[in-house]
């Protein structure tokens, strides 16, 4: 099996487009308020933003932290999918609009895919049940 395989195989068990869309979302939030001239020093710019900037920082890590646990523990894909919504709407009046719209939908429809996702019935589950009713 090789290493595409595998990753193909361990992406379908678990809601990858989802914590891949959190985690962007994440990202965007966190590189906002950091954006600015890292001479200066980012956490001086982020103290002089204010609460703002600590609040876009601080859901941009949660946001992240929720898009790598839908990976690594798909079982509790319903609570961080509906955090990551719930940050994705925090992050309008708090973070910079929201990541200038862009952060907050990615976490809303990221959070949205994660908590509607299902495992699929393995393809020999699926061949083996056609089986029988084609008998008939």
């Amino acid at each position: 099996m090789t290493r595409r395989e595998r990753f193909r195989a361990w992406r379908r068990t678990r809601p990858f487009t989802g914590g891949l869309l959190l985690l962007l979302a994440g990202l965007e939030l966190l590189l906002i308020p950091l954006g600015g001239d890292l001479g200066h020093g980012a956490i001086k710019l982020v103290i002089y933003i204010g609460i703002g900037g600590v609040f876009g920082v601080l859901i941009g890590l949660l946001l992240i932290a929720a898009g790598i646990m839908i990976w690594v523990n798909p079982l509790h894909r319903v609570f961080y999918g509906i955090a990551g919504i719930v940050l994705g709407i925090v992050s309008f009046p708090t973070s910079n609009l929201g990541g200038f719209f862009i952060g907050m939908l990615l976490a809303m429809v990221g959070g949205a895919i994660a908590f509607a996702w299902e495992l699929g019935e393995p393809e020999e589950a699926v061949e083996q049940s056609a089986e029988p009713a084609a008998m008939q």
